[in-house]
């Protein structure tokens, strides 16, 4: 916030929440009414309950690109703040960069169990990713300061990729850049053997990303009026969403399209939210999803490191298998393992537990 006394932003929990939430069993259990009530609705949402296998663009590709993307709008009120409460430069660049570890150590844990053979663990994580991001944006913010200036080095970020990729590749999984780049310095094995969707090139690429956020929360913390910030917004994610169109979309390199779709939908997203839950003051409906959203990273390693489906079915499955219509099956147990994470939420906010990292 711009100050201490400046009310949370709870539209950055609800979307924040929401986008956890399709991680955690809801966006499985959307993916699978298709089988109970087969229509052509049902069908586009399971349709965009999963990734595009190369180029394209679908809803759950935007997952971890929003919350890169709501980590820059954080970062600018906790960046803010620690320097208002006197923290050093050094001081919070230690505190970006342990963070970055840490959430590369909980990325390997993630990805599965550790071995003693490192060519076989994937060291490469969503985690890792939104972390190193995180720290390189933050390093950037703290060295230079100026909007201008955090704006041409948010810009420079994709031009370099577009040159490495357009000019060292073909944008084909073997033969892109990023697998050469994955190839010679990312350690470990890759996720799709010759790429990995979060290696050193996509980390670059998602800095921007966390640039941007970064910028767009700079609109929440001068003295703009709600109108002028919403439609900055909205135009803002318009003139993105248009100049994504330009080139190949590839969620699984991080492509400069990619970004700009990505952070042109997920600033339009924020304008919504902003608008309805914090000008409106219309949050009611979004109160589940900020109960998610005050501790997305948290429930997010949680139930990927716990045995948390094995979980799910030792409380529901019994009842499940008893009650609920063969169609309606994996529906039912996508929402058990979402109701379970999100109770687990629920007791952490009622006791005002935030896990942060």
């Amino acid at each position: 916030m711009a100050d201490r006394n400046t009310p949370r932003l709870e539209s950055l929990d609800a979307l924040r929440g929401l986008d956890a939430a399709l991680i955690i069993g809801l966006g499985t259990a959307l993916w699978h009414v298709h089988t109970a009530c087969p229509s052509d609705f049902w069908n586009e949402v399971r349709y965009h309950m999963g990734h595009a296998e190369w180029e394209g663009l679908r809803v759950y590709d935007l997952i971890f690109p929003l919350f890169v993307f709501l980590s820059g709008i954080s970062m600018n009120f906790s960046v803010r703040k620690r320097l208002g409460m006197g923290a050093s430069t050094p001081r919070l660049l230690l505190h970006l960069w342990w963070r970055a570890v840490l959430l590369v150590i909980f990325g390997i844990l993630v990805n599965g169990p550790l071995i003693w053979d490192a060519g076989a663990i994937r060291c490469a994580s969503v985690l890792g990713l939104i972390g190193i991001a995180g720290a390189l944006a933050g390093s950037i913010v703290l060295a230079i300061k100026k909007t201008w200036g955090i704006l041409l080095v948010a810009a420079l970020i994709p031009v370099s990729v577009f040159l490495m990729q357009y000019l060292g590749g073909d944008m084909t999984i073997t033969g892109c850049y990023n697998a050469k780049v994955d190839a010679a310095i990312c350690p470990g094995k890759l996720y799709y053997t010759y790429i990995d969707p979060e290696g050193p090139l996509c980390i670059l690429s998602a800095t921007a990303l966390a640039l941007g956020g970064y910028l767009i929360g700079r609109l929440f913390s001068g003295s703009i009026t709600n109108t002028r910030r919403i439609f900055s917004m909205l135009g803002i994610g318009a003139v993105a969403i248009a100049l994504g169109q330009l080139g190949p979309c590839i969620k699984n390199i991080w492509t400069p399209c990619f970004v700009l779709l990505s952070f042109g939908i997920s600033t339009v997203l924020m304008a919504i939210f902003h608008l309805i839950i914090d000008v409106w003051r219309f949050g009611v409906w979004a109160w589940p999803f900020k109960v998610i959203g005050n501790n997305a990273l948290f429930i997010y390693l949680f139930t990927h490191v716990i045995a948390f489906g094995e979980l799910t079915g030792r409380i529901f499955g019994g009842t499940i298998a008893k009650t609920v219509p063969q169609d309606w099956v994996g529906f039912a147990y996508s929402m058990a393992y979402f109701l379970l994470a999100w109770l687990l939420c629920l007791l952490l906010y009622k006791h005002r537990i935030f896990v942060k990292v």
